[in-house]
């Protein structure tokens, strides 16, 4: 009968394993994500251009979170170049983003609670910050959040944005979702 066990569990562990599969995964910046974000830059009422150095943030006591950092360093490679911007990144640990030389934030998934650290970098040295962690951009922690799976999802947190000064035309307002 123990053979009769097995097979279930076996079983059960295989439907486990499709239904995880099939459920929505983790956003994290993927080349599409990082064109959307590049795009999102071109609607700030000023606009940066040329080459823009964006600090990818983690926090390095996770490995999760310093795994999306380096994923999303290398397809930024030498630089991703969306329209008039070009993207440039550098790894900064999260507790190092003050004084950062960069324009703006791009916060790696799974940093948890440290990234409010950044949402105070981001207020007093006025950057703008974007993630595809929705939940840190509810959160206040990021001003922005994009996705492009399942369908292209811009989400702004007014609040987080008026305090790291971040302006958007009018036009751009009325196609994204504010909160």
């Amino acid at each position: 009968m123990s053979g009769g066990g097995s097979w279930r569990r076996g079983v059960a562990a295989f439907l486990a394993m499709l239904i995880a599969s099939a459920l929505p995964a983790e956003a994290a910046f993927d080349e599409t994500n990082l064109r959307v974000a590049a795009r999102v830059l071109g609607f700030m009422e000023r606009p940066p251009s040329g080459i823009v150095r964006a600090g990818i943030v983690y926090a390095p006591d996770n490995p999760r979170s310093a795994a999306d950092a380096a994923s999303l360093q290398a397809l930024l490679g030498d630089g991703l170049r969306v329209g008039n911007v070009t993207l440039q990144g550098k790894l900064v640990r999260i507790n190092e983003a003050a004084g950062a030389d960069v324009a703006l934030f791009l916060l790696a998934d799974d940093t948890g609670g440290a990234a409010s650290r950044l949402a105070e970098v981001a207020r007093a040295e006025h950057k703008p910050c974007i993630t595809t962690d929705l939940a840190q951009v509810r959160a206040g922690t990021c001003a922005i959040g994009v996705r492009s799976q399942p369908r292209v999802e811009i989400l702004v947190n007014s609040a987080a944005a008026a305090a790291s000064g971040v302006q958007f035309s009018t036009a751009f307002r009325i196609l994204i979702t504010e909160m």
